[in-house]
């Protein structure tokens, strides 16, 4: 019987050991610390909306266009294929077709010329009372 006891004893101690040994000598894998691209895109465009007055040449181009803007325009943007503006008009009853191609010309031009990436344009109608 005591021998039987020390049998068992000394099979447990050697699993246990075996088990420590394999879990602190596996090899450790580290995930790399990604930051999220569109994220830093953001960031990103964002200065570069700022710095080159976009908003302002925008309201500035439309209003040349014989269009009236709010003097505010927002933003969605999540990455270069996916940026959405979106612009109010006043004194428009009903949105063409073509109002909204000549819209997206202006914006999409001033894009370019700023070395931005093309926008999605929506624009919304706001009555004015």
């Amino acid at each position: 019987m005591r021998g039987l006891i020390k049998g068992l004893f000394i099979l447990f101690s050697l699993m246990l050991v075996t088990t420590a040994l394999l879990k602190y000598n596996q090899p450790s894998y580290e995930r790399p610390i990604q930051k999220n691209p569109d994220t830093n895109y953001s960031e990103e465009i964002g200065e570069k909306l700022q710095t080159t007055n976009f908003t302002q040449k925008i309201i500035v181009a439309l209003r040349a266009a014989g269009y009236f803007p709010d003097s505010t325009i927002g933003y969605l943007i999540e990455s270069p294929s996916n940026q959405l503006i979106t612009i109010q008009l006043h004194n428009l009853d009903k949105l063409e077709k073509s109002t909204e191609s000549e819209i997206q010309t202006i914006v999409n031009s001033i894009a370019e010329t700023n070395d931005l990436q093309l926008f999605i344009v929506n624009i919304r109608l706001t009555d004015v009372h």
